[in-house]
Formats: structure tokens, C-alpha cells, sequence
């Protein structure tokens, strides 16, 4: 894949692979192509080259009606969360089931009372449901990073994207939502491509880690099979 912004060649020669359940860290410097690659992943930027697959369905390409199907099978979760602050957390969450029941999820009061007990069952999953009615700007930004993965979960994913989702918090409460996240997935079967700067969080969650430096993948392995020094060189350069 390769995705060119002005004259500035961004991504170049990403080629990978990601069989289902896996999760994948994508480590690198800002500038690399971490928050490029996942965003051409759904075509919320379009690639410049190459094929996209995701479950059999090619996103290059797609047709807007296409694209928004394979959309709703992709969860994406935000370094800055994409909430709508003045709403409460279980409004947003239930804006999460748009993707299947279309406008009617706009508001909790004409939203299905199927989604309605599913969005409650969702922040009572993340933790957060004696919070439902609370404005979101009034939650944390661990709290509200939770919403949003709440909000995530209403639409069923297969595949999780998350772009540097704890990068704005706290190491404790970082660890916290890297657990709960890992932990969804797991019990959901569901694949995840994750971007970090933490390199203690992609040793501690990924089963594999993809090096990105300047736009182009540096390495690409297996968990077990790396190590640390291998992390750092991502940041140094010192790759051997």
C-alpha cells in the first residue's frame, strides 16, 4: 500500500497480513504512518496505491454503499475519543448502533429499547454504568475513553482499530483501558490493530508488533520472537 499527501511520500510498500483474533501493535516515531495506515485502512484517508482487504471485502475501491458495509464492521477508537461532549455517555453509546438501525439511534428515545439495553449493557461492561447519564465532559478522560470503546462495542465489531488510544492518559489508567480493550477482544474473537508509543504496552498486550518508520515497515514479528532492544531501534534507528 502507499498513500502520497502533497509531494510527501507518507506510506510506501506497507504490505501485511492479519488473520482474525490477532492483535497487532504498530509502533513508530510521530510522522511514521501509524494514524495514516489504520485511517487508509477504512479509507478515512484515501491510499494513493495498493489493495485493501478486510473479512473478503476489498475497501479499494468500494462503492459508497460498500464502503459503509464494511465500515460497520470496524470499530475505531480514537485518541481524542470523537464524543459528543454536551450529550451523555449513554446517548453516545447508543449513537454506536447507527450503523444498524440508521437514524432512528440518533436519540435514545426513538433508538430500539433492544439498543437501548444494549447500550447499558455496554457501559456496564466498560464499567461505567452508574455514569450513563452524566454529560460526558463531566467524565475523566479515562472515563470518556471508556464511553467511546463502550460506543464501539454497540456496533459489533470484527476488527478493532485504535489509534494511540491511551497516549493522553495517565500510565495507570492506560494500563487499565489497554486491559479492558485487550480483554473485549479476546472474549469477542475479534482482531486488533492498535497504534502505540508505549513500548512496555505493545510487549505487555500484542501478539505481534510492525515497526513503522518513515512510512515504511521496518520489521514485522512475532511477539515471542522479539525483544526489546528490537522495540527501542524502532526510535533510534539502530536496527541490526
Amino acid at each position: 500500500m502507499r498513500y502520497r499527501r502533497n509531494s510527501a511520500v507518507t506510506l510506501a510498500g506497507v504490505d501485511l497480513r492479519v488473520p482474525d483474533g490477532q492483535t497487532v501493535a504498530l509502533i513508530g516515531t510521530n510522522g511514521a504512518g501509524k494514524s495514516t495506515l489504520l485511517r487508509c485502512l477504512v479509507r478515512l484517508v484515501e491510499p494513493t496505491d495498493g489493495t485493501i482487504t478486510i473479512a473478503g471485502a476489498v475497501v479499494t475501491g468500494a462503492s459508497r454503499r460498500a464502503l459503509r458495509a464494511i465500515r460497520r464492521d470496524v470499530g475505531f477508537v480514537f485518541q481524542r475519543f470523537h464524543l459528543i461532549p454536551r450529550l451523555s455517555a449513554f446517548h453516545n453509546v447508543v449513537h454506536g448502533a447507527m450503523g444498524r438501525h440508521g437514524n432512528r439511534c440518533a436519540w435514545p428515545a426513538t433508538a430500539p429499547a433492544s439498543v437501548r439495553t444494549e447500550a447499558m449493557e455496554c457501559l456496564a461492561r466498560v464499567g461505567l454504568a452508574d455514569h450513563a447519564a452524566r454529560r460526558v465532559d463531566a467524565l475523566s478522560g479515562g472515563q470518556q475513553q471508556r464511553v467511546a470503546i463502550a460506543r464501539m462495542l454497540m456496533q459489533r465489531p470484527r476488527i478493532i482499530l485504535a489509534d494511540e488510544p491511551v497516549a493522553s492518559l495517565d500510565p495507570v489508567t492506560a494500563h487499565t483501558v489497554m486491559d479492558l480493550l485487550c480483554a473485549i477482544a479476546a472474549e469477542r474473537g475479534v482482531t486488533v490493530i492498535v497504534a502505540l508509543h508505549q513500548i512496555d504496552l505493545a510487549l505487555r498486550y500484542a501478539d505481534r508488533v510492525v515497526g513503522l518508520r518513515n512510512g515504511r515497515v521496518e520489521f514485522d514479528s512475532l511477539m515471542a520472537e522479539c525483544d526489546r532492544d528490537r522495540l527501542d531501534a524502532v526510535y533510534t534507528g539502530a536496527f541490526g
